[in-house]
């Protein structure tokens, strides 16, 4: 792709073929553009399980394979990287965090602990 095309709305992208050099209109009405993405994950591998592409492997509550460490977003195992998700990574793994340092204090977390937070 090589150029977009439209006065207020999408109208088309411009494709190149890089074999001919050869261009044309595509029209749309839509496009999604991903950025890809490498995980900087290298000041923890030695210390938690990362897979093959260097993601932090992580359970459903963001936890990881060294406790008391958690891990959320697009540094994770999850399949799909959007920022929404990452939030929703992040409200969990900060929740599993806090419980975790209540249970080192002896003080087991209930659910609605979360809520003295915002005081």
């Amino acid at each position: 792709m090589t150029e977009v095309k439209g006065e207020s709305v999408l109208e088309s992208v411009v494709l190149r073929d890089v074999k001919t050099d050869e261009t044309r209109d595509l029209e749309l009405e839509g496009l999604f553009v991903e950025m890809g993405y490498v995980a900087k994950t290298g000041f923890v591998r030695d210390l938690v399980d990362v897979n093959a592409k260097g993601e932090i492997v992580v359970g459903k509550d963001g936890s990881t394979s060294h406790r008391g460490i958690f891990a959320a977003g697009d540094v994770t195992d999850t399949p799909y990287k959007q920022a929404v998700i990452s939030a929703g990574q992040g409200a969990t793994a900060g929740l599993s965090a806090y419980h975790y340092v209540q249970n080192l204090r002896g003080k087991p977390a209930s659910k609605a602990d979360w809520k003295a937070l915002l005081k």
